[in-house]
């Protein structure tokens, strides 16, 4: 067998294992799921679990990571033509309002991050990673339109504030989901956001 099968192999056996292991940590939580739980749930052996993985600390943190890469990289390709197209504003929005949708599926398992980040300096790295990459990207995406009018502080002021509006808005759309519609509420938001920066001198 070629080695690029074997990758590939591995590759998509390493990706079995994190689908497991992120349903066995969304229903029944960190602390209760074991390495035992996700080999049942991939059905596959425990000696095929650490070839891939060395805990189940690793495997959570390859999820959020996965996750990282999935959403920045589908963020950078829908705002890549969008600033082209000098409709930066809209680009933003249709981005955060996909990620919400997925982020509806994912976000009790990143409540279990948070918990977890500061009992575990490693999984606190993780979120902080994501959480820079988030904004990074979103300021990538404001500064050609912003940049002659903005300091490199404000800019990151103004990409925080959204990722963090984001964030509570998705929370508010879990916990409160009859009244709350993050959405909506992205859609209204950055229209104000946009018109705010489109204000600027």
């Amino acid at each position: 067998m070629s080695s690029r099968k074997r990758n590939r192999s591995g590759e998509a056996k390493r990706a079995e294992l994190r689908q497991a292991a992120y349903a066995c940590f969304r229903d029944g939580g960190y602390h209760a799921t074991t390495v035992d739980a996700v080999c049942a749930a991939a059905n596959t052996s425990k000696g095929s679990f650490y070839w891939h993985y060395q805990s189940k600390q690793e495997v959570f943190i390859d999820i959020l990571e996965t996750w990282t890469r999935e959403v920045m990289d589908q963020l950078y390709e829908q705002f890549e033509d969008s600033v082209i197209d000098d409709d930066y504003a809209s680009a933003i929005t249709e981005a955060l309002v996909r990620e919400v949708k997925r982020g509806r599926n994912i976000l009790p398992l990143w409540l279990e991050f948070v918990s977890q980040a500061k009992r575990e300096p490693e999984i606190q790295g993780a979120l902080s990673k994501f959480h820079r990459r988030a904004r990074a990207a979103i300021a990538a995406i404001l500064r050609p339109a912003v940049a002659d009018n903005c300091s490199e502080d404000e800019l990151q002021a103004t990409a925080a504030t959204i990722f963090g509006a984001w964030l509570g808005l998705l929370m508010q759309d879990t916990t409160d989901p009859e009244h709350a519609d993050a959405p909506g509420n992205v859609t209204v938001f950055m229209g104000l956001v946009g018109r705010l920066l489109g204000q600027l001198p």
